[in-house]
This record gives structure tokens, C-alpha cells and sequence, in this order.
């Protein structure tokens, strides 16, 4: 065949004999190259799609036998709770977390904060299989039962990846790594992440908080660390935008003094979308749950909810 042949294309009835076949052999090995690419890319669909939905996005069950923490709770007219104040924190303030930049390559494993026999029981098979675990969040009304881990030195390693490492468009509940859950010197805010899935997994449930009326139905939820159980009250719940807010709530994990620590936690406040009618007293631990917003754009919208621990009997 002529080599000016070979890249011609078009209507194949005005190209000599030779070069008709040329062109009629190669179109078929790109359609079978293209059919094979095609087959190849379904079944990875459909893989993903079991993971998700079938196997839970690589997260394992809820672990049994988890005993329940016995908490001081005084009804008010506003569903808000009084808890005593616990110890006061360390001191540092930390940097601002873009949580949604894309997985990086598996790091190092970090060294575990405690031996094995201090986890509680009910955890300790799920830290053995993962030492990157660090606690379990549930709330009641939501699908939310779930492990949440931490990678220092490679914060958004969870990501894009479920409880078992592997790939998950949903990735894992993860806490920031300037936090410390250490019983002896745990930072005085914890932030943990996660996705804002349209199935509604992972944190896809959490902006259901969007309504009083649901908050009202469920106020506390629950959030264990490995080494204790706690229960947690709502103080506030909020949408933001990345860079909208003097004292963003994804930078604060510390605070210097006494008076830093209120003007943090009354930046939060101050954003809240209800009364809940709680206010924390300095020195008791704060959690912020944190997903992406459903308004657009997405990318920079946030939707998070502030908890303050209970006190324990």
C-alpha cells in the first residue's frame, strides 16, 4: 500500500483497493481496543460501586459491647444540656487544612500514641487491623456509625481511601492532624472530616443538623476515642465559606489564653443557623464535624457542626 495512504481517512469507496483494507483492518482493532478499554472500565465501575454500597465503602461494622458513658444532662427549654468543665488544655494554635486536595502516597505508619492493652476492648481488634484508628463517631437519625483515624505528617491520606487502605470515592472519617486525643494533654478543639457523599454516606447525613427540628429530636451524639467513651452536645451548627471568616473554625485547635479560647469559640457561635441555647464554659473539650457545603460552589462551602463533651457521672 502507498505509505500516503496509510493516515488517510474518510469515505473508503474513492481509496484504491489496498488501501481500503488498510484502513478497514485498523478501524477494527480500534473498535476492539475500545471495547476491551470500555469492558475494563465497567467492571472497575462496578467494583466501586459493590465497595461503596455492599462493602461499606471499606468500613468494617461497629464493633459490639461498647459500653455506654453515663452522662449529667439537665434539660432546658432549648434541648441544651449542663456539663461540668473538665481540665483545661495544652496551648498552641495550629495552620489552616484545605481538606479536599487530592490523596498523596501512602505514608510511613505513624507510631501508635499508646500500647495496645491501654485501648478499650470494645476497639482494640479494629486497632490491631489499623493502628491509624483513633475513635468512632455515631449519631442517632443519621447512617453515621463509623471509624474515624489519623495520619500525622500525611493529614488527607484517608481521603480517598477506606477504613482498610484501599481506594473509596468516600474515603474515611479522619481527624486533623494538629489534634491530639492524649487523656493526659489532648488539644482543647478535635476537627474531624469527611465527605459530603450524595449517597449519603460517610458525612452525607451530617447537614441534616441544617434543621432545629432535628437537632431538637437529637442534641448529643456520640464519639468515642480508643482509650474512653464520651457523649457530646450540640452547641452550634453552621455553613461557611473557605476564607469568608476572620477566625475560621478549621484553623482553631488551641488557644493561648483564656480569653483567645472565647473569642474562638464566639467566632463559631456567631455563624450558627439556630439557638441552641448552650454555651461552652473554658475548659471543657470541643469536637467540630466538618463536610463540604451543598451550595455552590462546593469546593469552598463547609457545613459544621460544634459539640462540647458531657460530663461524666
Amino acid at each position: 500500500m502507498p505509505r500516503h495512504y496509510r493516515k488517510l481517512r474518510g469515505n473508503s469507496a474513492y481509496y484504491p483497493f489496498a488501501a481500503r483494507t488498510g484502513m478497514r483492518a485498523r478501524q477494527r482493532r480500534e473498535v476492539k481496543v475500545l471495547r476491551i478499554a470500555g469492558t475494563v472500565l465497567l467492571g472497575a465501575a462496578a467494583v466501586l460501586l459493590l465497595r461503596q454500597t455492599v462493602g461499606r465503602g471499606g468500613q468494617p461494622q461497629a464493633p459490639s459491647a461498647v459500653p455506654s458513658p453515663v452522662v449529667e444532662t439537665a434539660e432546658t427549654a432549648r434541648g441544651s444540656v449542663t456539663v461540668q468543665p473538665l481540665a483545661a488544655t495544652r496551648d498552641a494554635l495550629a495552620a489552616t487544612l484545605n481538606a479536599d486536595s487530592a490523596a498523596h502516597a501512602t505514608p510511613e505508619s505513624a507510631a501508635p500514641a499508646t500500647h495496645t492493652q491501654q485501648v478499650l476492648p470494645a476497639y482494640r481488634e479494629l486497632y490491631e487491623k489499623n493502628p491509624d484508628m483513633i475513635g468512632w463517631l455515631t449519631i442517632d437519625g443519621t447512617d453515621i456509625d463509623l471509624p474515624v483515624v489519623q495520619t500525622p505528617g500525611d493529614n488527607e491520606y484517608y481521603l480517598r481511601r477506606g477504613f482498610d487502605r484501599l481506594y473509596a470515592t468516600g474515603g474515611t472519617l479522619f481527624m486533623d492532624e494538629h489534634c491530639s486525643i492524649d487523656p493526659a494533654a489532648p488539644t482543647a478543639n478535635w476537627l474531624v472530616y469527611g465527605h459530603n457523599m450524595a449517597d449519603g454516606s460517610m458525612f452525607g447525613q451530617l447537614t441534616r443538623y441544617r434543621s432545629e427540628k432535628f437537632y431538637q429530636a437529637h442534641p448529643t451524639f456520640r464519639f468515642d476515642t480508643i482509650y474512653e467513651t464520651a457523649t457530646w452536645q450540640i452547641v452550634a451548627a453552621l455553613d461557611t465559606t473557605l476564607g469568608a471568616d476572620e477566625l475560621p473554625y478549621y484553623t482553631f485547635f488551641d488557644a493561648d489564653t483564656k480569653l483567645d479560647w472565647e473569642h474562638r469559640v464566639d467566632a463559631i457561635t456567631a455563624l450558627a443557623l439556630y439557638d441552641t441555647g448552650v454555651t461552652p464554659e473554658y475548659g471543657r473539650q470541643l469536637l467540630v464535624l466538618s463536610t463540604c457545603g451543598t451550595t455552590s460552589p462546593a469546593a469552598k462551602t463547609r457545613f459544621a457542626l460544634l459539640a462540647v463533651r458531657c460530663a461524666e457521672n
